[in-house]
């Protein structure tokens, strides 16, 4: 891909499903230095997922992508880059930052009108509540009767609000300071799924029913992505909320085969299943229909 001098990013014609053309979707990377912490280890780096994504939007969506590698974290500098990107700019996806620093991000630019801002983290959580949910599914547990633990909590703020709006009914939360007088794997005994955020779980804990995040976070991220922004972009939407994530989540519960946690990325069904779900959320209609269909 190529850009033009006025910023705006060049790639193929638009398809059918966007109402407006010349819709674009930035896709920020921060490659900072810092520590790495437990857990968080990637086997793609930020600006690598950064073409990644980037490339995954032009092949799924009319959509353009434009790519911004940024070398500092700084909310503040972060706020001033997205609120002076051009107005075809819908959407911004951020990739490389934490948590907090993200969620200073999103509501300092939403505060000052600017584009919808979606991280990493919020489609990463999409796709580990959508396998929590077939994981229940799996073992024929009804989401409202299902009993899921989580370690690692802190680090996906949404995650809780998104499983509850999913139907989970019993949630709770495991530290690795827990582990003495309430060993992981008798506490699994008597719960359905563990979701092991920290990558802290012993070998054996949850046998089958275990639901991590993958080193390479992509793998995850583009299957929610892509019908994500297509149901988003073109409405004039600001925020991402806890109702819209958990539409994502029924999407790819609905679609994925009994035999597995998810659905291909390939799915034919993927992006539209998304888009579809997400607009009834918003109460808009399907402006995104697959153009390979």
């Amino acid at each position: 891909m190529t850009n033009n001098h006025d910023g705006r990013a060049s790639g193929p014609p638009d398809g059918p499903g966007i109402a407006s053309t010349g819709i674009a979707v930035a896709v920020l990377a921060v490659s900072a230095p810092r520590s790495p912490s437990k857990g968080a280890m990637r086997t793609r780096t930020p600006w690598a997922a950064m073409e990644d994504y980037a490339a995954l939007i032009r092949e799924r969506t009319p959509m353009r992508a434009l790519s911004l590698p940024v070398i500092t974290g700084d909310p503040h500098v972060l706020t001033e880059r997205i609120l002076g990107l051009p107005t075809a700019v819908s959407a911004v996806f951020v990739v490389g930052m934490g948590h907090r620093e993200s969620a200073a991000v999103q509501r300092a630019v939403t505060e000052r009108g600017g584009p919808v801002v979606l991280t990493e983290l919020d489609v990463l959580t999409a796709a580990v509540a959508a396998a929590t949910i077939t994981t229940l599914r799996r073992r024929s547990v009804p989401p409202r009767a299902g009993r899921v633990v989580v370690t690692g909590a802190s680090g996906a703020p949404l995650l809780a609000p998104v499983l509850i709006a999913s139907g989970v009914g019993d949630l709770s939360s495991w530290h690795e300071r827990d582990a003495e007088a309430f060993p992981l794997r008798r506490l699994m005994e008597h719960n359905d799924v563990l979701i092991d955020l920290a990558g802290c779980a012993p070998d054996g804990a949850a046998p089958g029913r275990t639901v991590v995040v993958p080193a390479d976070g992509f793998v995850y991220g583009a299957l929610v992505l892509p019908g994500l922004l297509a149901a988003l972009c073109g409405h004039q939407v600001r925020t991402v909320t806890v109702e819209v994530m958990a539409a994502c989540v029924r999407a790819l519960a609905l679609i994925t085969p009994a035999d597995r946690m998810l659905p291909s990325v390939d799915d034919r069904l993927l992006v539209s299943a998304v888009a579809r779900h997400v607009s009834r959320a918003l109460g808009h209609p399907v402006l995104y229909r697959d153009p390979h269909r």
